[in-house]
């Protein structure tokens, strides 16, 4: 599913009350790693693929800074923004993770008055959304948060598929250092069919094919749910403040459907094939209860740190049913009949972790910041397949975290930091024999050493060294199974250069420099390359955005994002060359009678560059071509 799941763009009112006004990643963002702002992001890191992994694969989502796993994403309509704390930005995170924290946070009702906002977009391929959210002050201190929204969402490769989101947040502020939170968010999918992952019979990269033009199968789709609910308590009581949060987190896939063509040859020819199946769920129960206590020292604040954080997993997948369909040709359409399919028994899949903690974190004015932290984990995984052998497994271990961040001069601050963690590893691709199966949470390990300067015209720079190294994941060719077959290690550099320069221009730019390197018998024995598939050495990514200052009512934005060769096979015998796209967009405030507005066009993938993404296993898929997408969005 699209990153535009529900609410996109700005907009901007003559007063105060404006419920979505000036929303914009650029200017909202601190540095060029990843910044969230309703639908918009920016930085490196934004996709949420953090020096090269997955901070959400990895199992570090954060909802207001608490625990939260998550099953099923959380509707946009609710989520103003989040934030990918890692480096400098984990300074003041409780118990961070080597992978980095995905925060986000949810909206609220500010204003003292009733607002409505409506908007109607045409989104990629002009495929039409239409959502409304209100934000409603009951009392002066409770108010709702109620939005609904409808989208027709369209994708490169011809697919298509509606969604409808809903649901609320509310917030009640019974004390003035006292806040509870609960909020109810679903979206329902449906008719979204699979396009085909594309698997070549050698080491060469399949044939250029248009895009947009669906050469899959219409009866292969997904229909189903994402649902999500839970609370959240905050309350201050002189130096001690706690913090709870439960959440249930649900997705489903009342009908799946996985598509691919294998062994396909220089012209485009293949066999194709789709694996169907039903009711796979995948549901979970986590939370957080956090203690403080805050001690101050003349220009020292001390700070203890006590958490207990748990969560509970079952998902139920498998029973696949694998369709051969013939032979074909990659992007041209050719429907055949649905065959009869016979579905299996259901894997059940069962996780269960807790971990108690225990930090310390000292901030001394003008000097630096000490933080420490140490983790109690036991996990507890254990499958059972219709299938495949039973499987289970128990992990208890000490989890530990340390960074310390002096401030050399007034502009000057050196950080370094290390974290060992237990981290999600994802789940096994489509032409696995373990097909889906969601792996265990493994031992992971970090160090990293860096610098943040200010520079003259409110310009702020970051540059940070890391070491980075997980157990690796890929299919094994002797059995076809996805397992462990070695280690990865990112080691490289992040940079970060932002501002606002001059009144009306802000810009982000971030960099990461990287080597990725993969060791083990795997490596050794000639079943692995000794770089990891589908991870570039350099990404860079620059946002700007600027507002002529003589006048107030339209703006441009520009980004440029440059990706470095990846590597296509798990051997290291091709390559995805390298590519840079462009997007460029205008916004233009206006009103609606008395009501503010706003219109915002884009035009992503200026030059329609055409390029092949590849994913774990060695599946490829093309990137975006060239789209225009435009919406109005008005309160009222």
């Amino acid at each position: 599913m699209r990153a535009i799941l529900v609410a996109v763009g700005a907009l901007i009112s003559a007063d105060a009350h404006a419920q979505r006004a000036n929303e914009n990643a650029a200017t909202a963002a601190d540095d060029g790693f990843g910044k969230s702002v309703g639908s918009e992001s920016v930085g490196i890191y934004a996709n949420g693929e953090v020096r090269g992994f997955s901070a959400s694969d990895a199992g570090n989502a954060r909802i207001e800074g608490l625990y939260y796993n998550e099953s099923g994403a959380i509707s946009d309509l609710f989520v103003a923004g989040s934030d990918i704390k890692v480096g400098l930005t984990a300074f003041g995170q409780p118990f961070p993770a080597p992978t980095g924290i995905v925060d986000a946070t949810l909206r609220r009702a500010n204003s003292d008055r009733t607002i409505v906002t409506t908007r109607i977009n045409a989104g990629d391929y002009f495929g039409v959304d239409a959502t409304v959210e209100a934000g409603i002050p009951l009392t002066s201190n409770l108010g709702i948060y109620p939005a609904i929204g409808y989208f027709d969402d369209r994708y490169a490769d011809g697919v298509n598929a509606w969604f409808v989101s809903y649901g609320n947040v509310v917030r009640w502020q019974p004390a003035a250092r006292t806040e509870v939170t609960a909020f109810f968010s679903r979206y329902d999918y449906g008719d979204e069919e699979r396009g085909p992952l594309i698997y070549t019979a050698g080491p060469f990269l399949p044939k250029e094919i248009t895009r947009r033009r669906f050469f899959g199968q219409d009866w292969g789709q997904w229909s189903g749910h994402s649902q999500n609910f839970g609370g959240i308590a905050k309350t201050a009581l002189g130096n001690w403040k706690l913090e709870a949060g439960l959440f249930n987190s649900r997705f489903t896939q009342d009908d799946f459907a996985s598509a691919w063509f294998s062994q396909v040859d220089r012209s485009g020819i293949g066999q194709r094939f789709i694996q169907s199946g039903r009711d796979q769920t995948y549901v979970s129960w986590s939370g957080e209860a956090r203690v403080t206590r805050d001690f101050r020292d003349g220009p020292r604040r001390h700070r203890l740190i006590a958490s207990v954080r748990g969560r509970t997993v079952d998902a139920r997948y498998g029973g696949f049913d694998l369709a051969g369909l013939g032979e074909g040709e990659i992007g041209v359409p050719d429907p055949v009949p649905e065959p009869e399919r016979q579905y299996g028994l259901l894997t059940d899949d069962r996780v269960r972790q807790t971990l108690a903690s225990i930090g310390y974190d000292l901030v001394w004015q003008d000097r630096g910041e000490l933080n420490l932290g140490v983790t109690r984990s036991d996990y507890r995984k254990a499958i059972d397949s219709p299938t495949l052998p039973n499987f289970s497994r128990r992990d208890r271990n000490w989890l530990w975290n340390a960074a310390l961040a002096v401030k050399a001069t007034a502009g000057l601050t050196l950080y370094a930091a290390t974290t060992r963690g237990l981290e999600e590893t994802g789940a096994a691709p489509v032409n696995a024999v373990n097909a889906n199966e969601v792996l265990p949470a493994l031992r992971t390990r970090q160090r990293e050493a860096g610098l943040r300067i200010a520079l003259p015209a409110s310009i702020r720079a970051v540059v940070s060294w890391f070491d980075l190294r997980k157990p690796y994941f890929e299919i094994d060719t002797t059995d076809n199974f996805y397992r462990t077959l070695g280690e990865v290690q990112h080691k490289g550099y992040e940079f970060s250069i932002s501002g606002k320069p001059v009144q009306g221009l802000s810009f982000v730019v971030g960099a990461v420099l990287m080597d990725p390197r993969v060791t083990g018998d795997a490596v050794e024995d000639g079943r692995l390359g000794h770089r990891p598939i589908g991870r570039t050495r350099t990404l860079v990514d620059a946002s700007f955005d600027w507002m002529p200052a003589w006048q107030q009512r339209w703006s441009v934005d520009l980004r440029m994002l440059y990706e470095g060769q990846r590597e296509a096979d798990a051997r290291n015998r091709f390559s995805i060359p390298q590519r840079l796209t462009a997007d460029i967009a205008a916004r233009y405030r206006f009103k609606i009678r008395k009501s503010a507005a706003i219109l915002r066009v884009k035009l992503a993938n200026i030059t329609n560059v055409f390029g092949w993404r590849v994913s774990g296993g060695g599946g490829f898929r093309t990137n975006a071509p060239r789209r225009l997408t435009g919406s109005i969005i008005a309160d009222f």
